[in-house]
């Protein structure tokens, strides 16, 4: 293993998987089905069209980057005042992720295995856990979630084709029993979910080698079916009524899961995959967002972090409900994260196509 301070980008598309992929596996999917129901699934399908096209917008603006920090990037091809009108809404949107995921979390552990334990406590373990990984860096964070990985896939695996003796595939049909507004409603979660692969370019100056399309297409090829599979799996087993109604279908899989007639009961192994993904995905925000705050110091770090860390704690002991909660994540969260991540995506393009007309334009000079 090389020890030059950068991952691999073996290492960067696992923590993009864990990143991302807890978020499009858990916390979209009742949001699309409560909206969408059985026609959400067809939302995915269509949404991964203009998916794919974005995700080569982003191919192209991490070409244009060439390894540069982003924040770097940009001050050195616009001005200070463009650098904060980017930076700031990516740093709000990181740790509006983190939060979503502690809240999340500490929710399903409340309500699924720890009922007597209070809920601050539970979100306090985590944090402190992420905290520390955080000051540590990305490079034992890459480890981390090459370790982590192969276990979360193989238990997907496990789930996904051991319930398939409970799956009926024809609810997934009829579609559009109530138009196609339903649909349309359920790419507006789906989209809020891809589009966090911007994170991406966040990472990119941090792998040891170049990111180029095929790494793009990969990761939108893994997040749609992280997202489809446990989708579908949902409306098979319990139906489209009853699998709307759920808080957390993904999990509720793991419920119905048997090994012959003897060995039932394995939901337990939601909860590493769970938070394997929470782990990683908090951490990876916090390391980020200290990143584009360019704060290197030992100590400064440690304090942002105690900040963001503690912020991030008293949030989740605010006395609001699970409701609420859900209420937030659908008119507010991820709308108005998809609204801005397309935003500055097409922002960071129209620079990169500048640097591309200007370095045309020298060339010819010259």
């Amino acid at each position: 293993m090389k020890v030059d301070g950068k991952i691999g980008i073996g290492q960067a598309i696992m923590m993009i998987m864990l990143t991302v992929g807890i978020t499009n596996h858990v916390t979209v999917i009742p949001l699309l089905l409560s909206k969408a129901g059985r026609d959400s699934w067809v939302s995915v399908l269509l949404t991964a069209i203009p998916f794919i096209l974005w995700a080569i917008l982003l191919a192209f603006i991490s070409r244009r980057l060439k390894q540069q920090p982003l924040a770097v990037w940009i001050t050195r091809n616009s001005n200070k005042f463009v650098s904060y009108l980017i930076l700031t809404p990516i740093i709000l949107l990181l740790y509006l992720m983190a939060l979503v995921s502690l809240i999340d979390t500490q929710t399903w552990t409340t309500v699924n295995y720890l009922p007597r334990t209070p809920e601050w406590m539970t979100a306090l373990a985590l944090i402190v856990f992420c905290m520390i990984a955080a000051h540590r860096g990305i490079v034992p964070l890459g480890i981390t979630a090459g370790m982590l990985l192969p276990a979360v896939a193989i238990l997907g695996f496990f789930v996904a084709f051991g319930n398939v003796p409970k799956k009926d595939y024809s609810l997934l049909l009829p579609l559009f029993q109530h138009g196609y507004t339903p649909m349309l409603h359920g790419m507006l979660y789906v989209a809020g979910g891809f589009v966090e692969l911007f994170v991406l370019l966040l990472l990119q100056h941090h792998v040891r080698a170049p990111l180029r399309l095929t790494h793009f297409l990969i990761l939108v090829f893994i997040i749609i079916v992280l997202t489809l599979s446990p989708l579908t799996g949902a409306i098979a087993e319990f139906g489209p009524i009853e699998s709307s109604r759920q808080r957390f279908p993904a999990f509720e899989q793991w419920r119905l899961l048997t090994v012959g007639k003897d060995i039932e009961n394995m939901e337990f192994f939601a909860i590493y995959q769970w938070l394997s993904g929470s782990f990683v995905r908090i951490s990876l925000c916090l390391i980020l967002i200290c990143e584009l705050l360019q704060l290197r110091s030992y100590s400064k770090r440690w304090i942002l972090l105690f900040l963001l860390g503690g912020s991030l704690l008293a949030i989740t002991s605010l006395p609001y409900s699970d409701m609420q909660f859900v209420s937030f994540l659908s008119k507010l969260y991820y709308p108005l994260f998809l609204a801005v991540i397309l935003a500055l995506t097409l922002i960071l393009g129209g620079i990169a196509l500048r640097q591309t007309t200007r370095q045309e334009d020298t060339g010819h000079e010259s």
